[in-house]
């Protein structure tokens, strides 16, 4: 059931797997990957319905990899999760397509209610594109 699925994107492995245990326990369907890279195969074999995403990591950073996926795709929900959130401007965040931005070290109410919240944009997003057909 895709209205369940997350995909998380950290290239730290202790914040993938704790981010992916929580959300577990919480009832949704995870899968994490350690880059945008990783992200793009993943989500070419299966779709989401939220990605959150870490902002600063290697290869490609969190910004660069929410652009990608606004060419394509507008429905899916992108949040952003970053210890560093001092050095992104929300308004400039907002503006490359994410839908919202979580800190680390996280809080497991904030993130449950970002999550609650970005299922509903999703169903809200996917009533919109099939009534419009």
């Amino acid at each position: 059931m895709m209205e369940k699925r997350i995909l998380v994107v950290d290239d730290e492995d202790f914040h993938r797997e704790l981010m992916q245990k929580l959300l577990l326990k919480l009832g949704y369907d995870v899968a994490i990957v350690d880059s945008a890279e990783a992200a793009f195969s993943h989500l070419a074999k299966e779709k989401v319905s939220i990605i959150i995403t870490d902002l600063i990591m290697l290869e490609m950073d969190g910004v660069e990899f929410c652009r990608k996926i606004r060419e394509t795709d507008n429905k899916t929900i992108v949040i952003a999760l970053s210890g560093h959130t001092d050095l992104y401007d929300v308004d400039k965040l907002k503006e490359v397509g994410f839908d919202n931005h979580l800190t680390k070290p996280f809080k497991i109410e904030v993130i449950k209610e970002a999550i609650q919240e970005g299922f509903e944009e999703f169903r809200r997003r996917t009533e919109i594109q099939n009534n419009s057909f």
